[in-house]
């Protein structure tokens, strides 16, 4: 069975995440240059393919999402009218774009070039098909503008400052999640393109928490959005909205006991379960009522994994 885009995306950064301890990527003494060189080189390299993890993971839950609100209520012309614009003229020119890169990979464009026809010609007839191609592919990074850019066209207000909000509802702090995107955005160019970057295991990890965090508040919001998109909500159909309002979450702490379930404003748990499956189970029956996402942290408090139940 497949990993879901979520899924894959949290194994990449705990496999990158647990590296960045390892001795091999530790710097020794400074005479001991062979050792230091090779550390440094693959420290670069799994700053480029952490980042990289959440690049995909930004894309591949944005087209998920896409295709969710292509089963939408409502008519294509009543959609947002950024979305409507993405869904034809960025499609594509982000198609063609992404086609270059396939042909000059000595792939064949074509059927790329179809597809994404195919679902814009689908905006005017037939059954609705947005392109995976109408957010997330303006260039060949994800830069944090695109991203809002994305949520805004969900119709969802205040982008960053959301993603923010969530995630430290959470337990992630009060950090604000651009900033920190963007200084990540700067270590992946630095150590993908000058041969002198020194990527630090310290920056790795900080990396790495905060890239579930941006993740996390990612999906939290546009998945509320994309389901009030789909059932053709009146108000975020008439303009953009704070989504993290009205929106309420449920966690799963680890405790001596097992895991234990608490709603966000709860001081006593809920339930208490032993098994983490079950325990998850347990604690997605409950949410699916009110449509709350599901997070499970770590013994630190901080956001480990998680799971929407707007749009799964």
């Amino acid at each position: 069975m497949s990993l879901s885009s979520r899924e894959a995306f949290i194994q990449r950064i705990r496999t990158i995440e647990q590296a960045a301890s390892e001795s091999f990527l530790i710097d020794r003494v400074l005479t001991d240059v062979a050792h230091n060189s090779r550390a440094r080189l693959l420290r670069n390299g799994l700053m480029v393919v952490a980042f990289t993890s959440l690049e995909d993971f930004i894309r591949a839950r944005t087209g998920d999402l896409l295709d969710a609100v292509s089963r939408t209520v409502v008519h294509f012309t009543d959609l947002p009218e950024v979305l409507q614009n993405a869904a034809t003229l960025g499609a594509m020119k982000a198609a063609r774009s992404r086609a270059d890169i396939v042909k000059n990979a000595g792939q064949d464009p074509i059927a790329l070039i179809q597809e994404a026809a195919r679902h814009v010609a689908s905006t005017a007839a037939g059954a609705l098909q947005l392109s995976r191609f109408s957010l997330g592919y303006s260039g060949s990074n994800v830069s944090s503008g695109e991203i809002a850019q994305i949520v805004t066209s969900f119709h969802a207000a205040d982008a960053w400052n959301e993603i923010s909000l969530i995630a430290s509802r959470c337990g992630a702090g009060s950090l604000p999640l651009k900033s920190a995107y963007d200084q990540a955005m700067r270590w992946r160019h630095e150590a993908a393109h000058n041969a002198d970057a020194d990527t630090q295991p310290r920056d790795l990890e900080t990396f790495c928490t905060q890239a579930v965090s941006i993740a996390l508040g990612f999906d939290v919001i546009l998945s509320r959005a994309a389901r009030l998109l789909k059932q053709g909500d009146a108000k975020i159909l008439a303009g953009k909205i704070k989504v993290s309002t009205g929106l309420s979450l449920r966690f799963l702490d680890p405790g001596t006991r097992g895991y234990r379930e608490m709603g966000e404003s709860a001081t006593r748990a809920a339930k208490v379960t032993r098994n983490l499956d079950d325990a998850l189970k347990a604690a997605m029956q409950k949410a699916s009522k009110n449509y709350e996402p599901v997070v499970l942290r770590d013994s630190q408090g901080l956001p480990a994994s998680w799971v929407v139940t707007d749009v799964m």
